[in-house]
Protein backbone atom coordinates (compact mmCIF):
# COMPACT_ATOMS: atom_id res chain seq x y z
CA UNK A 1 0.00 0.00 0.00
CA UNK A 2 1.25 3.26 -0.76
CA UNK A 3 2.59 5.85 1.94
CA UNK A 4 2.49 8.87 -0.35
CA UNK A 5 -0.93 9.64 -1.61
CA UNK A 6 0.01 10.72 -4.77
CA UNK A 7 -1.91 13.35 -7.17
CA UNK A 8 -1.73 13.50 -11.37
CA UNK A 9 -0.93 17.09 -11.79
CA UNK A 10 1.77 17.75 -13.13
CA UNK A 11 3.39 21.47 -14.01
CA UNK A 12 5.92 22.45 -16.38
CA UNK A 13 7.33 25.77 -16.95
CA UNK A 14 10.75 26.36 -19.12
CA UNK A 15 13.28 23.91 -17.87
CA UNK A 16 11.32 23.14 -14.50
CA UNK A 17 8.73 20.41 -14.09
CA UNK A 18 6.59 19.29 -11.24
CA UNK A 19 5.80 15.95 -10.88
CA UNK A 20 3.47 14.18 -8.56
CA UNK A 21 5.55 12.71 -5.37
CA UNK A 22 5.74 9.49 -5.07
CA UNK A 23 6.89 6.47 -2.92
CA UNK A 24 10.03 5.82 -5.71
CA UNK A 25 11.08 8.97 -4.94
CA UNK A 26 12.16 8.06 -1.11
CA UNK A 27 15.77 7.36 -1.84
CA UNK A 28 15.28 10.87 -3.07
CA UNK A 29 14.00 12.19 0.03
CA UNK A 30 16.39 10.65 2.42
CA UNK A 31 19.52 11.89 0.44
CA UNK A 32 18.60 15.45 0.47
CA UNK A 33 17.07 15.26 4.01
CA UNK A 34 20.03 13.68 4.92
CA UNK A 35 22.36 16.71 4.15
CA UNK A 36 23.36 18.99 6.78
CA UNK A 37 23.53 22.06 4.31
CA UNK A 38 20.03 21.73 2.92
CA UNK A 39 18.88 21.02 6.52
CA UNK A 40 20.03 24.00 7.83
CA UNK A 41 17.94 25.43 5.13
CA UNK A 42 14.83 23.61 5.25
CA UNK A 43 14.46 22.65 8.99
CA UNK A 44 16.66 25.00 10.81
CA UNK A 45 20.23 24.26 12.60
CA UNK A 46 19.21 21.46 15.30
CA UNK A 47 17.54 19.27 12.33
CA UNK A 48 18.81 15.43 12.60
CA UNK A 49 19.31 13.50 9.51
CA UNK A 50 16.08 12.03 7.84
CA UNK A 51 15.38 8.46 7.94
CA UNK A 52 13.20 6.38 5.68
CA UNK A 53 11.00 6.29 8.10
CA UNK A 54 10.99 10.17 9.24
CA UNK A 55 10.56 10.40 5.32
CA UNK A 56 7.64 8.30 5.04
CA UNK A 57 6.16 9.83 7.95
CA UNK A 58 6.40 13.81 6.70
CA UNK A 59 5.21 13.00 3.04
CA UNK A 60 2.82 10.38 3.69
CA UNK A 61 1.05 13.29 6.43
CA UNK A 62 1.66 16.11 4.20
CA UNK A 63 0.41 14.47 1.17
CA UNK A 64 -2.95 13.78 2.76
CA UNK A 65 -3.03 17.32 3.28
CA UNK A 66 -1.91 18.91 -0.07
CA UNK A 67 -0.18 18.09 -3.19
CA UNK A 68 3.82 17.15 -3.12
CA UNK A 69 5.65 17.63 -5.89
CA UNK A 70 9.13 16.26 -7.28
CA UNK A 71 11.04 19.08 -8.85
CA UNK A 72 12.88 18.18 -12.40
CA UNK A 73 15.25 20.73 -14.11
CA UNK A 74 16.19 19.78 -17.18
CA UNK A 75 15.03 16.01 -16.63
CA UNK A 76 17.15 15.71 -13.30
CA UNK A 77 15.23 15.21 -9.90
CA UNK A 78 16.60 18.11 -8.07
CA UNK A 79 14.40 18.56 -5.00
CA UNK A 80 10.86 18.58 -3.72
CA UNK A 81 7.83 20.82 -2.86
CA UNK A 82 4.43 21.00 -1.80
CA UNK A 83 1.01 23.42 -1.68
CA UNK A 84 -0.36 22.35 1.54
CA UNK A 85 -3.64 23.26 2.58
CA UNK A 86 -3.50 24.90 6.13
CA UNK A 87 -6.36 23.39 8.23
CA UNK A 88 -6.99 24.83 11.72
CA UNK A 89 -3.96 22.95 13.28
CA UNK A 90 -1.67 24.06 10.59
CA UNK A 91 -3.02 28.10 11.35
CA UNK A 92 -2.33 28.02 14.99
CA UNK A 93 1.16 26.02 14.58
CA UNK A 94 2.21 29.18 12.12
CA UNK A 95 -0.10 31.67 13.92
CA UNK A 96 -1.85 32.43 11.09
CA UNK A 97 -5.00 34.28 11.50
CA UNK A 98 -7.30 34.47 8.69
CA UNK A 99 -11.64 33.48 8.49
CA UNK A 100 -11.57 29.98 8.65
CA UNK A 101 -13.81 30.17 5.48
CA UNK A 102 -10.89 30.88 3.52
CA UNK A 103 -9.14 28.35 1.79
CA UNK A 104 -5.19 28.75 2.61
CA UNK A 105 -2.19 27.46 1.28
CA UNK A 106 1.34 27.00 2.01
CA UNK A 107 4.34 26.81 -0.07
CA UNK A 108 7.16 24.37 0.91
CA UNK A 109 10.29 23.90 -1.18
CA UNK A 110 13.46 21.84 -1.09
CA UNK A 111 16.28 22.41 -3.24
CA UNK A 112 18.47 19.31 -2.59
CA UNK A 113 20.98 19.55 -4.96
CA UNK A 114 23.43 21.90 -3.82
CA UNK A 115 24.88 22.42 -7.60
CA UNK A 116 21.50 24.06 -8.29
CA UNK A 117 21.55 26.96 -5.72
CA UNK A 118 22.01 30.34 -6.78
CA UNK A 119 20.06 29.72 -10.15
CA UNK A 120 16.86 31.40 -9.72
CA UNK A 121 15.11 27.87 -9.67
CA UNK A 122 13.44 28.96 -6.28
CA UNK A 123 12.31 31.79 -7.42
CA UNK A 124 10.57 30.11 -10.96
CA UNK A 125 8.97 27.25 -8.72
CA UNK A 126 7.38 29.68 -6.05
CA UNK A 127 5.78 31.68 -9.11
CA UNK A 128 4.51 28.22 -10.84
CA UNK A 129 3.14 27.39 -7.66
CA UNK A 130 1.51 30.26 -6.80
CA UNK A 131 -0.23 30.85 -10.29
CA UNK A 132 -1.00 27.13 -9.96
CA UNK A 133 -2.99 27.96 -6.82
CA UNK A 134 -4.64 31.24 -7.21
CA UNK A 135 -5.47 31.00 -10.86
CA UNK A 136 -5.98 27.12 -10.88
CA UNK A 137 -7.03 26.04 -7.34
CA UNK A 138 -8.76 29.21 -6.61
CA UNK A 139 -6.73 29.53 -3.25
CA UNK A 140 -7.95 33.01 -1.32
CA UNK A 141 -4.36 33.08 0.69
CA UNK A 142 -0.96 31.89 -0.13
CA UNK A 143 1.70 31.61 2.76
CA UNK A 144 5.32 30.89 2.60
CA UNK A 145 7.05 30.35 6.43
CA UNK A 146 10.75 30.14 6.69
CA UNK A 147 13.52 30.72 9.16
CA UNK A 148 14.60 34.40 9.55
CA UNK A 149 18.09 33.77 8.62
CA UNK A 150 16.86 32.48 4.76
CA UNK A 151 17.34 35.65 3.13
CA UNK A 152 17.14 33.72 0.05
CA UNK A 153 13.77 32.08 0.53
CA UNK A 154 12.45 35.15 1.74
CA UNK A 155 13.27 37.14 -1.30
CA UNK A 156 12.32 34.33 -3.70
CA UNK A 157 8.54 34.77 -2.44
CA UNK A 158 8.67 38.20 -2.28
CA UNK A 159 10.17 38.78 -5.58
CA UNK A 160 6.12 36.59 -6.73
CA UNK A 161 4.60 39.31 -4.79
CA UNK A 162 4.96 38.15 -1.23
CA UNK A 163 4.09 40.62 1.74
CA UNK A 164 6.18 40.03 5.29
CA UNK A 165 3.32 39.29 7.57
CA UNK A 166 5.16 38.85 10.86
CA UNK A 167 7.08 36.63 12.47
CA UNK A 168 6.76 33.74 15.30
CA UNK A 169 8.85 31.50 17.55
CA UNK A 170 8.88 27.97 16.70
CA UNK A 171 11.51 25.98 19.04
CA UNK A 172 14.67 28.18 19.80
CA UNK A 173 13.85 29.50 16.16
CA UNK A 174 12.40 32.97 14.67
CA UNK A 175 10.21 32.03 11.43
CA UNK A 176 9.40 34.60 8.69
CA UNK A 177 5.51 34.62 7.41
CA UNK A 178 5.03 35.87 4.09
CA UNK A 179 1.73 36.18 2.93
CA UNK A 180 0.07 36.57 -1.25
CA UNK A 181 -3.74 37.16 -1.38
CA UNK A 182 -5.46 36.31 -4.45
CA UNK A 183 -6.48 40.09 -4.89
CA UNK A 184 -3.22 41.16 -4.54
CA UNK A 185 -1.94 38.56 -7.04
CA UNK A 186 -4.14 39.36 -10.16
CA UNK A 187 -3.85 43.30 -9.50
CA UNK A 188 -0.27 42.45 -9.62
CA UNK A 189 -0.03 40.43 -12.68
CA UNK A 190 -2.90 41.78 -14.59
CA UNK A 191 -2.02 45.37 -13.79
Amino acid sequence: MAIINTHNITLTRGSITLRPLCDDHAPLLVKWGSNPDVLYWTDGPDAQPQTLDDVQGIWGQVSQQGLCFLIEYEGTAIGECWLQEMHERQRNINYVDEPTELDLRRIDMSIGEKAYWGRGIGTQLIGMLTQFALEQQNVDVLYGITFDYNKRSQRAFEENGFRFAGEYHENEHTMTKLRLTRQEYFARFNA
